[in-house]
C-alpha cells in the first residue's frame, strides 16, 4: 500500500494546510472502497492499486477538484471585461502621456529631446503601473467571489428558475458610463504624476513662454505618488464593479458607495495638506509680472487663492455626496418597487 500512501501524500500536499488531514481520511476511505469493490475479498494486487490510481487521475487533476476556489488569478467570468478595461487604461495612459509630452514640448521646445526620452520611460513606468491597477482590482474582484449571477452557467447545470429578471431600463448603466470613469481616473493618475507642475498658471508674454506657476508643491506632492495611485486603483475597481454588472443592484449601489467613501478619506487625507500646496503661488505671479502688488487684481487673486485651498477639500465633499445621494435616490425607489411587484414564476 505504499504506492497509495504515496499518491495522498501527492494530493494533500497541494492544499492548503488547513484541509489536509480531512482530505487525507477522506482519500484513505475511498481508495479502500474502490479496491474492496475491485477485488471482491480476494488479495489487493500491484496491479489492483495501479488501476484504482490511475482512474482518480493525477495527483495534481485531483488536488483542483478539491480546492474550495480554482487556482488562477483571473478567471473566465471575468476575463473578457478585464481585457476590455485593460484596454480601456493602455489607451488612456498613452493619449494622457502624449497630451502631457506635447505640452511640454510647446512650453520649452529646446528640451525637446529630453522630453522625448522621459515621454518613453513614462509610456513605461505607468504602463506597467496601470497593467498592475487592473490586474490588482479584479484579482481582488475574482478573490470577493462578487459575480452576477447569470455568469458561471456554462460551467454547471442551470435550470429556468436562475434565469435573471429583465431589468428595469432605468437601472442599466450605459457602458460609456465606468469607461468614461476609466479614462478620468488614469488621466488624474498621468497628470499629477508626470505633470502636476503644470497644474497651476502657464505663463505667456508676447508670445514667449515666461514660466509656470503651479498651485502645488511639487517636491513634496511626491511623497503622496503612492496614495494617487491607490485612488486610481480604487477608481478603476469600482468602474470595474459596474462594467462586469451593467446594472444597478443593491450590491454594486453598496459597493459604489463604500468606494466613493474611501475615494474621499484617501482624497482629504492629500489635499487637506497644507504641504501639498504651493506657499510661493502668490509671489512667483508677482515675479514674472502677472500681478502687482496691492492692486485690485492682486487682492481678487489672493482672496481667490486662499478660500480656494480651504475650500477645494468641502467641494470634493460635496460632489462626492450629491452622486452618492443620486445613486440611492435613482436606484432604491426602482429596485424596492420592483421587489414589490415581482411575481413567483410557476
Amino acid at each position: 500500500m505504499d504506492y497509495v500512501q504515496r499518491y495522498i501524500y501527492a494530493v494533500t500536499q497541494k492544499l492548503p494546510e488547513g484541509q489536509r488531514e480531512d482530505i487525507k481520511l477522506e482519500l484513505q476511505g475511498l481508495i479502500e472502497d474502490m479496491l474492496e469493490e475491485r477485488t471482491q475479498g480476494r488479495p489487493v494486487t500491484e496491479g489492483d492499486i495501479e488501476t484504482v490510481l490511475r482512474g482518480l487521475g493525477s495527483p495534481q487533476e485531483l488536488a483542483v477538484k478539491y480546492q474550495v476556489r480554482p487556482r488562477y488569478l483571473i478567471g473566465p467570468a471575468y476575463f473578457d471585461a478585464y481585457i476590455a478595461i485593460l484596454r480601456i487604461v493602455m489607451i488612456s495612459i498613452g493619449i494622457g502621456l502624449t497630451i502631457s509630452f506635447a505640452v511640454q514640448a510647446l512650453i520649452t521646445p529646446a528640451e525637446l529631446l529630453e522630453h522625448f526620452v522621459s515621454y518613453i520611460v513614462s509610456v513605461i513606468t505607468i504602463g506597467v503601473q496601470g497593467f498592475a491597477w487592473v490586474t490588482f482590482s479584479f484579482a481582488i474582484i475574482e478573490y470577493a467571489g462578487v459575480k452576477p449571477k447569470d455568469r458561471g452557467a456554462s460551467e454547471r447545470k442551470w435550470s429556468l428558475a436562475e434565469l435573471p429578471e429583465v431589468p428595469d431600463r432605468r437601472l442599466l448603466i450605459k457602458r460609456s458610463e465606468p469607461i468614461t470613469g476609466i479614462i478620468f481616473a488614469v488621466l488624474f493618475a498621468v497628470l499629477f504624476t508626470f505633470s502636476v507642475e503644470l497644474i497651476g498658471a502657464i505663463i505667456f508674454k508676447d508670445g514667449q513662454f515666461q514660466g509656470t506657476v503651479s498651485v502645488f508643491h511639487t517636491e513634496n506632492f511626491t511623497r503622496y505618488l503612492p496614495l494617487i495611485w491607490g485612488l486610481t486603483a480604487l477608481s478603476i475597481m469600482k468602474e470595474s464593479v459596474k462594467m462586469i454588472f451593467g446594472k444597478w443592484t443593491r450590491g454594486v449601489m453598496l459597493s459604489h458607495m463604500i468606494f466613493n467613501v474611501a475615494l474621499l478619506i484617501l482624497m482629504v487625507i492629500m489635499f487637506k495638506d497644507p504641504a501639498v500646496w504651493n506657499p510661493y503661488f502668490m509671489e512667483q505671479l508677482v515675479q514674472l509680472n502677472v500681478l502687482t502688488p496691492g492692486s485690485e487684481a492682486f487682492e481678487w487673486v489672493e482672496g481667490i487663492w486662499n478660500e480656494g485651498r480651504k475650500w477645494f477639500v468641502y467641494i470634493v465633499g460635496l460632489v462626492t455626496f450629491i452622486d452618492m445621494v443620486t445613486v440611492l435616490v435613482k436606484v432604491y425607489p426602482i429596485r424596492k418597487g420592483s421587489a414589490e411587484h415581482q411575481e413567483p414564476v410557476h
